[in-house]
């Protein structure tokens, strides 16, 4: 189930991969049913409570197809393709997570779940890797000569094998989360770090870097802003109990974690002069009407009070999170869609209006799913944070830090889509599953 999860999160980004998705989907589903008959009982746990929550997602959303809804052709068609891959995922999900919490329950932890935690690392660094794979054979080997095979190359725009921004935010933003949890961790620990420590912090620090370069070779501006928030959480957990108590090697390492963030922020901003225009391009984009905007087809971008065009990514973003706020005061139990709600909503008062995304993940799955589908998926993915946080670790640090950074992630990108809602759903089932163990058997806590 470990190697199920790494293939899930290796391919689920990756165009003509789709083979290999369901596969593992199927696979993963029919093992977590063969772990839920097993062990059925421990879904009457009261921490199992996020996991009945997402259930009744699911219940939300057959009753808004069947009596809510008004656009069923396209509400069923996500039923039968977003929402069929979640709750596959789901029963993987719940298995895989009561497998690794009986693991946590044993009398060696380390030794029961190292191996299956390997696994998971693996799949959550590969995006990283198959991004510097592509990287490299797209500017260094023509250097050479030779030419990239086409599945190997990085396209920016629309093509067979192009990969969206968003995508590597979503799939690249956990593992950089997980890192500076397990740095955290790994710093505060007591006594001369042991050589096995320092490999571990190389290890996780090299991950940090690799993320982050993520980011800055596709200029990714959401990502190095959610990155600077993690930093910022680190360097907090970390200093929290006082610089003292900390050794000379730890406060290098936290260094080159804070030089790092520096360096790659100050080079997304030298290269994005919208951050130093936001303010000016908020006054106009939170003012101005939609009847200007959708006028007609073409595209309206006016001046900011610096006299220049706004910023097309900031106008945008403004201005559809103001025009979905008022959208949602009239729609509060939502379109039905998860894609695109927002745009299906604008056209019934703007026909020119695009069918889009408000570029707001929460304000987007708000707008499809209605407050009570919302909230669902925030208090389920809250209990299982708190859940998970006595956890031992490294599995505590996945479900906080991992499915802490996609609900940030979610404030300001466009992941209220297909291939991101399903992979969110099934996140939230499998940190919720990690706490689910024999009652006789209490999961250890860590130190």
């Amino acid at each position: 189930m470990a190697i199920l999860f790494a293939l899930q999160w290796t391919f689920v980004m990756l165009p003509h991969t789709l083979i290999v998705r369901n596969f593992s989907f199927v696979v993963g589903a029919v093992l977590g049913l063969y772990v839920i008959a097993k062990n059925y009982h421990l879904l009457l746990q009261r921490n199992a409570i996020p996991v009945w929550l997402i259930i009744f997602l699911f219940v939300w959303m057959t009753i808004h197809l069947l009596f809510i809804g008004t656009n069923h052709s396209l509400q069923l068609a996500e039923f039968e393709s977003l929402w069929k891959r979640a709750a596959l995922g789901a029963l993987f999900a719940i298995g895989f997570g009561i497998s690794i919490g009986c693991l946590n329950s044993g009398s060696d932890f380390a030794n029961n779940a190292s191996r299956e935690w390997n696994i998971v690392v693996a799949g959550l660094y590969a995006p990283t890797i198959i991004y510097f794979i592509k990287y490299s054979a797209t500017f260094l080997l023509p250097v050479l000569g030779l030419k990239a095979p086409i599945f190997l190359t990085l396209f920016y725009g629309s093509a067979e094998f192009y990969v969206a921004k968003i995508a590597y935010v979503f799939f690249c933003l956990p593992l950089l989360a997980i890192a500076l949890g397990m740095l955290s961790a790994n710093l505060k620990k007591s006594g001369v770090a042991s050589s096995g420590d320092i490999r571990q912090r190389c290890f996780w620090l090299l991950a940090v870097i690799a993320v982050m370069g993520v980011f800055i070779c596709e200029n990714i501006k959401n990502g190095i802003m959610y990155s600077a928030a993690l930093m910022t959480i680190f360097v907090f957990t970390v200093l929290k109990n006082g610089v003292y108590k900390l050794s000379k090697s730890n406060l290098k390492i936290i260094g080159i974690v804070c030089l790092a963030g520096a360096i790659f922020m100050a080079h997304n901003f030298r290269n994005n002069p919208s951050w130093g225009t936001l303010a000016a391009d908020y006054e106009v984009a939170s003012q101005v009407s939609p009847d200007i905007v959708w006028k007609t087809q073409d595209s309206y971008y006016p001046n900011n009070r610096y006299g220049t065009t706004v910023s097309v990514t900031n106008f945008d973003r403004i201005f559809y999170a103001t025009t979905g706020f008022h959208f949602l005061e009239s729609h509060l139990l939502g379109y039905g869609l998860v894609q695109s709600s927002f745009g299906h909503l604008a056209r019934e008062h703007w026909p020119n209006a695009p069918l889009i995304q408000s570029h707001s993940g929460w304000l987007d799955l708000a707008l499809g799913l209605g407050i009570p589908g919302v909230l669902l998926l925030m208090i389920s993915s809250a209990l299982a944070i708190r859940n998970v946080s006595p956890c031992p670790k490294p599995w505590s640090i996945f479900g906080m830090w991992g499915l802490g950074s996609i609900l940030l992630l979610y404030a300001t990108t466009e992941v209220a889509q297909k291939n991101y809602v399903d992979t969110f759903v099934w996140f939230i089932v499998l940190v919720a599953s990690l706490v689910l163990v024999p009652l006789n058997q209490p999961t250890k806590v860590s130190n």
